[in-house]
């Protein structure tokens, strides 16, 4: 009867652990995902900056703006 109790708990804390390890390996990966997606976005946001010429020449002139 001891020895059916304890296997219980045994197995009780073991599942128990398990399930922690689930939930805590599924928030790394969220938080990894949220990390890329961000990164992305501000990569996307950036704006392109062109300069053409020489900064005082008569041509001259520079561009700002998301288009290549």
């Amino acid at each position: 009867m001891i020895r059916q109790f304890i296997k219980k708990l045994i197995q009780y804390y073991i599942d128990l652990i398990v399930s922690w390890y689930r939930q805590w390996k599924t928030r790394v990966n969220i938080d990894d995902e949220i990390k890329k997606f961000h990164e992305e976005l501000d990569q996307k946001n950036k704006p392109i900056i062109r300069e053409i010429g020489k900064f005082g020449d008569k041509d001259w002139s520079i561009s700002i703006g998301d288009e290549e």
